[in-house]
C-alpha cells in the first residue's frame, strides 16, 4: 500500500511513513493510492478484528496486539456498543477513557507511534475531545512529548479539564486565544516549518483507518444493509464511514450532521460552502467553518452524503425530546445526528453515531463511577495568541 499528496507534490509513501510524517512535505494530506476491498470472511469480524483488519489492509504491519492492548482500556465489554433506541441504533463509542469516539483511534494511534519511535514531538489541534484523547493516549510514553492547542473558553469546562489536570511531564495544554480553526492553522504551519514533528490529529491516516474500523465492526453486527447519521465537524469521523462504504461495507445514505456552523452541510445541499466566522454552540465539538479532511474528497460531497443541521435550541429540545420518550440521554454532539438523521431515515436500520457521554456537556450529570474527579485535579496550561512565532518555542 502506498500513499500519495492530496495536492500530488509529494513521493508516493508507506504507511510507516505517513505514520510518523503527518503532513505531506508539498502541505497536502496523505490518502492511498487506492482503497482496498474487504476480504471474504469480513463478516464475522469482532471489534478487534476489525480494527486490525483495517489498519492491515491499509499497510500496518502485525496490528492485532496494538488493537488488543488499546480495547483494554475500554469499559464496556462490546468496547463499541450498538443500543436500541426506539427503532433506531445509537453506536455508543463513548466508553474509552475519556468519554469520547476519539479514544478509539488515538489509543491505536500512540501505540503505534510509540512502537516505530521513543523520542519525538506529538502535536496536535483540539475542539475539545482530541485533545484528551490524545493525551490520555500517550501518557507513560515519556520519550513522546505531547503539545495540544485547544481555543480558550470554546471547549467545555469538563473537556477543559480533561486537557489541563494532567500531571505528566511529557505534556503540554496550550489555550490560544482564537479559535479551534486557529489552532488548526498553527498546527499545519509548525508541520509545514518543522520536520520530524509526531501527528494526531486526523490528518494522520492511521487514525482514518482506525475509525474505519469500527463502522467495519457495525456493518458486521448488523449483517444487511444499513444507514448512518454522524456528527460532523472536522470530517474525519464522517469520511472514515465514508471510506469503510467504499471498501465493501453495506452502507447506504450517510447523513452529516452540523451545529450552527453548517458549512459541511450548505456544501452537500447547495454545493458551495459558505464562508463564515465560527460561532460557539453548545456542541463545541463541531464548532468547526474549515474541515481539514475535506481535502481528502475527490468526489461531489451531494452525490455522497446527505446533511442537516441544528441551532442550539433544536439540540436542546431533541435532547429532552428523546430523553422523554426513549428514556435515553444524547449529549449535544449525537442530538444533531440523531436530529438529522429524521429527515433520511428509510426502511433500513438507522445507526446514530454517539460520540460522547452527555455528562461532558451537562455538569448536572455524573461521569462513570470509574472516572477521575477531575474538579479536584490542579491544572496547568500555557495560553498564546494565534500566532505561530508564539509555539515555536514550545515545540523546539
Amino acid at each position: 500500500m502506498r500513499y500519495v499528496s492530496t495536492r500530488g507534490g509529494a513521493e508516493p509513501a508507506s504507511f510507516n511513513e505517513v505514520l510518523l510524517t503527518g503532513l505531506a512535505p508539498d502541505g497536502g494530506l496523505y490518502q492511498p493510492e487506492e482503497i482496498p476491498s474487504l476480504p471474504q470472511g469480513w463478516e464475522d469480524w469482532s471489534y478487534r478484528d476489525a480494527v486490525a483488519g483495517s489498519l492491515r489492509l491499509y499497510g500496518a504491519k502485525d496490528p492485532l496486539p496494538v488493537v488488543d492492548d488499546a480495547a483494554a482500556r475500554f469499559r464496556h465489554p462490546d468496547v463499541a456498543p450498538l443500543v436500541e433506541v426506539g427503532d433506531r441504533l445509537v453506536f455508543e463509542l463513548f466508553w474509552g477513557p475519556t468519554l469520547s469516539f476519539k479514544d478509539h483511534a488515538l489509543q491505536v494511534l500512540a501505540r503505534l507511534i510509540a512502537r516505530e519511535v521513543d523520542q519525538g514531538v506529538v502535536l496536535g489541534a483540539t475542539s475539545g475531545d482530541t485533545g484528551s484523547a490524545a493525551i490520555e493516549a500517550f501518557r507513560g510514553f515519556d520519550g513522546l512529548r505531547i503539545i495540544i492547542l485547544f481555543p480558550e473558553g470554546k471547549v467545555s469546562e469538563f473537556q477543559r479539564l480533561q486537557i489541563t489536570t494532567v500531571p505528566d511531564s511529557n505534556i503540554t495544554a496550550v489555550a490560544v486565544r482564537g479559535t479551534f480553526d486557529d489552532c488548526q492553522a498553527m498546527v499545519k504551519e509548525a508541520f509545514a516549518t518543522n520536520r520530524g514533528l509526531l501527528a494526531v490529529n486526523s490528518i494522520n491516516w492511521a487514525r482514518i483507518a482506525a475509525q474505519a474500523g469500527y463502522y467495519l465492526h457495525a456493518a458486521a453486527q448488523i449483517g444487511e444493509p444499513f444507514d448512518v447519521s454522524v456528527p460532523a465537524g472536522n470530517f474525519g469521523n464522517a469520511y472514515s464511514c465514508w471510506l469503510a462504504k467504499q471498501m465493501g461495507a453495506p452502507i447506504v445514505t450517510i447523513t452529516l450532521a452540523n451545529n450552527a456552523n453548517h458549512a459541511l452541510a450548505d456544501l452537500v445541499v447547495t454545493g458551495e460552502m459558505r464562508k463564515a466566522p465560527v460561532t460557539e454552540t453548545l456542541a463545541p465539538a463541531m464548532d468547526i467553518q474549515g474541515p481539514s479532511n475535506l481535502e481528502r474528497m475527490d468526489a461531489e460531497l451531494g452525490d455522497e452524503f446527505e446533511a442537516g443541521w441544528s441551532s442550539d435550541e433544536e439540540i436542546l429540545a431533541t435532547i429532552v425530546e428523546v430523553e422523554e420518550e426513549q428514556g435515553y440521554r444524547l449529549d449535544p454532539h449525537t442530538a444533531t445526528a440523531w436530529r438529522a438523521g429524521e429527515s433520511t431515515r428509510s426502511g433500513r436500520p438507522q445507526v446514530v453515531v454517539g460520540t460522547a457521554h452527555p455528562a461532558k456537556f451537562d455538569p448536572r450529570l455524573s461521569p462513570p463511577d470509574w472516572f477521575p474527579p477531575l474538579h479536584e485535579l490542579e491544572e496547568k496550561m500555557v495560553v498564546i495568541d494565534p500566532d505561530p512565532s508564539e509555539l515555536t518555542p514550545l515545540i523546539q
